[in-house]
């Protein structure tokens, strides 16, 4: 009778024993699940911000382009215009000296052919 005991438990219990442990097991793969979706919630929310960042920073970026564009522009304009005001300086003073040289020079040539000598 004593092995009709065990026998008789296991076979009482048999359904309730094979339901916890396709319990424990799906609460398990339930678990793993969870954990997972968790994780790939902090990434997600993690590619977001850097996403956000990144965007943020292509902005900046654009504004940094648009203002070193501008400031590029305006560099151009205020060289080009001293280089006018350069090349009008240029006219007016080049001139004058190139006349004194003209004159320098008419003066040595003229010396020098006072000094030929005949052979």
């Amino acid at each position: 009778m004593s092995n009709s005991q065990p026998n008789g438990f296991f076979q009482k219990y048999k359904e309730l024993i094979v339901t916890t442990i396709i319990c424990l097991f799906l609460t398990g793969i339930y678990d793993s699940i969870n954990n997972q979706t968790a994780e790939i919630k902090k990434w997600y929310e993690l590619m977001i911000g850097i996403n956000e960042k990144v965007k943020v920073q292509a902005d900046n970026l654009h504004r940094l382009e648009k203002s070193l564009e501008t400031h590029v522009q305006h560099a151009d304009e205020r060289f080009k215009d001293q280089n006018r005001r350069l090349r009008s300086i240029e006219f007016e003073t080049i001139p004058r000296q190139i006349h004194r040289y003209k004159s320098q020079i008419k003066e040595d040539t003229s010396s020098a052919k006072d000094t030929k000598t005949n052979y």
